[in-house]
């Protein structure tokens, strides 16, 4: 009995007797079971579905819209925390935090400072974010190249700093030509030396809002004088026969042309 053929031989009949077995019961309860088995199979398709679909938004996406202040963009990023509905928020309330404090710095520059120090956290906030898309970490390249330049004091500490963070955008983003532009442009203009006179010059000042004009009868407002900026040559678009210390040529009155006899006319024969 050891022969496969035999064993093989009793597993069919084993087989063939289970199947005859159950063919009564199979005709009872075949029905239910094909109908449980369909149950199951869409319980699992349905929860493979939910369990692969983005959770809602509805409420995230109403408080984003509705945000018109950096506090209630805040309140849209913290209800939304590494969401793309979050990171918008977040980039929103450190935009509009930094564009207060640049205005904040001509008028009370306590306060402008505060909040170019808050503008700065959230920015950094931001960028310890996942999932960053591009165009949110270009504006935060930019946002963070902007606080750098705004603390320019016209030393080459903080005019490297500044540089450096432009030079950020541009490695960064290569492709993206408008932006790419305004980081070549700042960067020109940070290491003229009049730009650098002018951050060390409004870094000394002091802005209170009790410095600020009431009405124009008040007077001029409290406010330094503004560095020199380099002078214009008032001869530069002169003609070049011209040279300082020769005195230009007056013009010559016109004489006055004298007046060409009329002809006398025929008079009328009697």
């Amino acid at each position: 009995m050891s022969d496969p053929q035999y064993v093989n031989r009793e597993d069919e009949v084993q087989l063939a007797k289970l199947l005859r077995a159950s063919g009564p019961w199979m005709q009872r309860h075949g029905t239910s079971l094909i109908y449980v088995a369909a149950a199951v199979l869409a319980a699992s398709a349905v929860y493979v579905y939910v369990s692969r679909q983005p959770p809602a938004t509805a409420r995230e996406s109403a408080l984003l819209l509705a945000a018109n202040t950096p506090e209630q963009y805040a309140d849209a990023a913290d209800n939304s925390v590494g969401t793309p509905i979050g990171n918008y928020a977040r980039l929103r309330e450190a935009e509009m935090i930094l564009q207060n404090a640049l205005s904040s710095l001509f008028t009370n520059r306590k306060v402008g400072t505060e909040e170019l120090d808050k503008a700065e956290k959230t920015f950094k906030r931001l960028e310890d974010s996942r999932d960053l898309t591009n165009d949110i970490r270009l504006r935060l390249l930019v946002g963070l190249a902007r606080i750098a330049e705004s603390r320019c004091d016209g030393q080459e500490a903080s005019v490297k700093t500044a540089v450096e963070a432009w030079d950020q955008v541009v490695t960064s983003f290569p492709s993206e030509k408008t932006f790419v532009e305004l980081a070549e442009t700042r960067k020109k203009k940070l290491d003229q030396q009049s730009t650098k006179d002018f951050y060390a010059w409004f870094q000394k000042q002091d802005p209170k809002p009790a410095d600020e004009t009431g009405l124009p009868q008040d007077g001029p407002g409290n406010v330094p004088p503004v560095p020199q900026f380099p002078t214009i040559d008032p001869l530069k678009n002169l003609s070049p026969t011209l040279t300082p210390g020769t005195p230009a040529e007056e013009p010559k009155a016109e004489e006055p042309k004298a007046e060409e006899p009329k002809a006398e006319e025929p008079k009328a024969e009697e």
